[in-house]
């Protein structure tokens, strides 16, 4: 049993040092790519909250308003990326895509989250409820 655990781990380090590997290669094969998208987004003032490496693609988190996710939008387009998804005409709280180019194979995933949310009354609505209170012998 315990010869079964030890191979079950082995072979986990193994596959996990080879994604870390993977990674990397894409990494530097890609590394120009992702600069000039990082470079713009400094250029313009656009806070990134998290970044991180996935399986080939570079994860990216900001938030902001919608002007943020205009320049956001403005700076891939501008660089040849196209995104998977539009944001809808009703604004929403978050919203995620996937930026990909049609030139070579550096990928984004964008989430971004809406820091300029606000309560609005839409209407009123009348439901019944079940009304209850204690009743003592």
């Amino acid at each position: 049993m315990s010869d079964t655990i030890m191979k079950m781990v082995d072979q986990d380090l193994i596959d996990q040092d080879k994604r870390v590997r993977e990674q990397a290669t894409w990494y530097h094969a890609n590394k120009y790519n992702i600069h000039a998208v990082a470079e713009n987004f400094k250029e313009v003032g656009i806070d990134v909250v998290r970044a991180n490496l996935a399986y080939e693609e570079v994860d990216i988190n900001v938030a902001g308003d919608r002007h943020t996710l205009n320049g956001v939008f403005s700076i891939f387009r501008k660089l040849g990326y196209e995104p998977t998804d539009r944001p809808g005409t009703k604004p929403e709280a978050s919203f995620y895509c996937r930026w990909t180019h049609p030139d070579h194979n550096t990928r984004f995933w964008l989430h971004f989250t809406s820091t300029k949310c606000t309560r609005v009354k839409v209407g009123t609505e009348t439901r019944e409820v079940d009304v209850y209170e204690t009743v003592c012998e």
